[in-house]
């Protein structure tokens, strides 16, 4: 299977690679690391790539009734890592007659 990747360092060339590919043996030059794609893509004003203040501000606007919410009335229930959630959550789909759909 092959499919398009951005070449590195470039600003939009993009070339066909394997599925198997590594980009060291796909081109001559190295991908950077992330934190030094991202310095350069803020150094160069790539604004598309971040969020503007108004984004931000739309992000809060949805989260701190959420936030505010759990301080008022209390936390999520916890549950153990790697199972299907809270017995509450059963008990909640159980009231209307649902049940979770497992694999």
């Amino acid at each position: 299977m092959r499919f398009g990747s951005k070449v590195p360092g470039s600003t939009m060339e993009v070339r066909d690679v394997n599925m198997d590919f590594a980009y060291a043996e796909a081109f001559t030059e190295e991908s950077p690391e992330a934190y030094e794609r991202l310095i350069l893509d803020a150094l160069l004003d790539e604004s598309s790539l971040f969020p503007t203040n108004e984004e931000v501000e739309l992000s809060w606007s949805i989260l701190d009734p959420i936030i505010e919410y759990w301080s008022s009335i209390g936390q999520p229930e916890q549950y153990r890592a790697g199972t299907w959630g809270p017995e509450s959550a059963n008990r909640m789909l159980r009231r209307r007659g649902h049940s979770w759909r497992r694999p």
